[in-house]
C-alpha cells in the first residue's frame, strides 16, 4: 500500500462522518482498514490523534485551495477572495469533524487550528489585497492586519454555533460582517454583499 497513514485517515474520516466520532471505535477502524493493530498504533496512539491528523490534513488542503483561488486571474478580485474564504469552510469535510473541533474538551485543538489558519492565511491573501488596492477597489493603511481581522471575525462567528441562530440573527451577523469589511477596506457600499453566498 502506497501510503498506509493516509489510508487510515481516509477510512477513519469516512467512519467519523457516517456514524460519529464518539460512536466509532479503534476496533471498527481496524476492521474497515483490515490492517494489524500494531500497524495502526505505529502511526497513531489514539482515536483522538487520528482526528487531530485529519484536521491538520484539512488545513494543509485548505491552504492549497486558497493559493489556487488567489492565482485564478481570469476571475474578479472579489470572486477570488470568496473562493479563498470558502476554502476555509470545513462544512465539506463533514459536520462530525466540525463538531469535534468545537467541542469544549477540544478547546486547545480549536485554538491551535485557528492560530495556524491566522498565521498562514493572511500571507496567502496579501497579494490579492495588494492587487485590489492597485485597482482602486480597496484601500487600507494596514493590509496584513485588516486581513487578520477579517479572518478572525469569520472564524469566530461562522462556526457551528452560527447554524443554531434563527434566520434573523444570522442575517444580522452577516450584515454586520459586510458592514465591517466595507469600513476596514474602504470599499464602495455593497462591494462585499456577494459574500452572503458563502454563508447561506
Amino acid at each position: 500500500m502506497a501510503n498506509k497513514k493516509d489510508f487510515i485517515l481516509d477510512t477513519a474520516e469516512k467512519l467519523f462522518v457516517e456514524q460519529g466520532f464518539d460512536q466509532t471505535s479503534i476496533a471498527q477502524i481496524l476492521d474497515a482498514t483490515q490492517i494489524a493493530r500494531g500497524t495502526l498504533y505505529y502511526y497513531f496512539t489514539s482515536k483522538e490523534e487520528i482526528m487531530d491528523a485529519i484536521i491538520e490534513r484539512w488545513i494543509s488542503r485548505a491552504f492549497e485551495q486558497m493559493h489556487t483561488w488567489v492565482e485564478r486571474k481570469e476571475l474578479s478580485i472579489l470572486e477570488r477572495l470568496m473562493g479563498a474564504l470558502a476554502a476555509l469552510n470545513m462544512k465539506e469535510e463533514g459536520q462530525e469533524i466540525l463538531d469535534h473541533l468545537h467541542a469544549p474538551q477540544n478547546a486547545l485543538l480549536h485554538e491551535k487550528t485557528n492560530q495556524i489558519l491566522l498565521s498562514k492565511a493572511p500571507e496567502i491573501l496579501s497579494p490579492l489585497l495588494q492587487e485590489a488596492i492597485q485597482a482602486g477597489e480597496m484601500q487600507t493603511a494596514y493590509p496584513y492586519e485588516s486581513i487578520e481581522m477579517m479572518l478572525t471575525y469569520s472564524l469566530q462567528i461562522f462556526n457551528t454555533s452560527f447554524q443554531t441562530l434563527n434566520r434573523q440573527e444570522q442575517e444580522q451577523k452577516v450584515q454586520a460582517f459586510i458592514y465591517l469589511l466595507e469600513k476596514i477596506f474602504q470599499t464602495k457600499e455593497g462591494y462585499f454583499r456577494p459574500l452572503t453566498q458563502l454563508i447561506h
